[in-house]
């Protein structure tokens, strides 16, 4: 008779563990199967590889199941470990950050993207505004549009950016996926296509345009942060 095996599943995936997803196409399904079943549970392979197989694809069926209902939550503002975070939205970017978030994004590199996005925040208006807590996460709760007006975040540094990559590698992937998805997918995916027929416009009137992209942004958003219940 087999001996139970009992293991205690993450109550929120990380970026690092949901990055690790996207690294598994070189290897067998038998390899992959260990692999997740490892990641996820932080378990040692060679130790999954002891498991009886019928646990370890019960296991892997749980974790498949858990990663498919991850539902992204766009956090304009919140606290990670100690620090205070706020997202920078379109209209207060610098070229460089954009060029980078934009190269960076094409190659899939997640984590890389969430550490320019949100950025230590060194001015804010937090007075009367509710903070919930859930996790390792608090965060405030309120509309974007009205969020990015209470906070300054820090000027971007790609020495820091590698910094905060260590740090957000344990951050529940939920919200980089709500960044990321939103943000990105939705945001850049229509600024660079509107960017290419703009190119010659004047820099009063390109302002104008990154505002209203920021305020399309949050409309696809229905204008408010997500509930994380």
């Amino acid at each position: 008779m087999s001996e139970t095996i009992t293991v205690t599943m993450p109550s929120d995936f990380t970026i690092e563990q949901y990055d690790r997803l996207g690294k598994l196409e070189h290897l067998t399904e038998a390899q992959k199967l260990i692999r997740l079943v490892s990641a996820m549970t932080n378990q040692d392979e060679d130790v999954v590889r002891t498991w009886d197989l019928g646990d370890i694809q019960k296991i892997y069926k749980d974790i498949h199941t858990r990663i498919t209902d991850i539902e992204p939550i766009f956090l304009p503002i919140f606290e990670f470990k100690g620090i205070k975070y706020g997202l920078q939205p379109l209209s207060k970017m610098t070229a460089g950050e954009y060029i980078d978030i934009d190269t960076l994004a094409q190659k899939g590199k997640m984590l890389d993207v969430i550490a320019i996005l949100y950025r230590p925040i060194v001015e804010e208006k937090f007075n009367g505004l509710k903070w919930k807590i859930k996790s390792n996460l608090k965060y405030i709760i309120g509309k974007a549009e009205t969020l990015f007006n209470y906070y300054k975040v820090e000027e971007y540094d790609v020495e820091k950016r590698n910094w905060r990559m260590d740090i957000f590698k344990n951050l529940p992937v939920a919200v980089a996926l709500g960044a990321y998805n939103f943000f990105l997918l939705v945001g850049l995916q229509l600024s660079r296509n509107m960017m290419e027929s703009l190119e010659n416009i004047p820099m009063k009137e390109k302002k104008m345009w990154i505002e209203t992209m920021d305020q399309l942004l949050q409309s696809s958003m229905g204008g408010s942060t997500h509930s994380t219940g």
